[in-house]
């Protein structure tokens, strides 16, 4: 038998097995911090895949919009056309417009062209940087009101509003609630 500190004798059996018991602990130590490393690392990488991912959606989205910024460009919104600049380069040769008109509950009315699907609504002067430009989005807008079709205009039940609870202009809040929407 060997003595503790104290002076109590103490089994070598005993002894043997507190170092094992030590031993395993100090293993099992080393495995959580293994394990949590791996988390640590887990979630670094998912970050940047978030990250990674988000960057790529936005390219993709930049993309989308470039390229129906080009269509709605070079299309000239009418019915019509043969072949492929008719059907996909957007240039009918009817009279007649390809456009959907839709008046919405507040009486606004946007137009949307069926080719393109580039998306005519009042413009709101706060919108716009200049004045130039807020002209020439309405005249863009009148234009589009008065295209020629032979498509009936859907329509929402009309109401009216002021103001709302806390007494900000309601119909000035539904406008900023749509900026962002098209006819799609």
């Amino acid at each position: 038998m060997s003595e503790t500190i104290e002076g109590k004798p103490r089994n070598k059996e005993v002894e043997s097995a507190e170092v094992e018991l030590k031993r395993l602990e100090l293993e099992a130590k080393r495995l959580e911090l293994l394990d949590l490393q791996e988390r640590i690392n887990d979630r670094k990488l998912a970050r940047e895949q978030k990250g990674q991912r988000a960057i790529n959606n936005g390219q993709t989205l930049r993309s989308i919009a470039e390229n129906d910024a080009m269509a709605q460009e070079r299309c000239n919104h009418h019915k019509g056309g043969n072949g492929a600049d008719g059907v996909i380069g957007g240039q009918g040769d009817d009279s007649q417009y390809a456009v959907l008109k839709h008046q919405f509950a507040n009486g606004e009315i946007w137009v949307r062209c069926l080719r393109c699907a580039k998306t005519w609504k009042p413009p709101y002067r706060e919108d716009f940087e200049t004045d130039e430009a807020y002209q020439l989005a309405q005249r863009e807008y009148m234009a589009a009101l008065k295209f020629q079709t032979r498509n009936q205009m859907s329509s929402s039940v009309q109401l009216s509003w002021k103001y709302t609870k806390d007494g900000s202009d309601a119909s000035h809040h539904y406008k900023n609630k749509m900026k962002a929407t098209t006819l799609r």
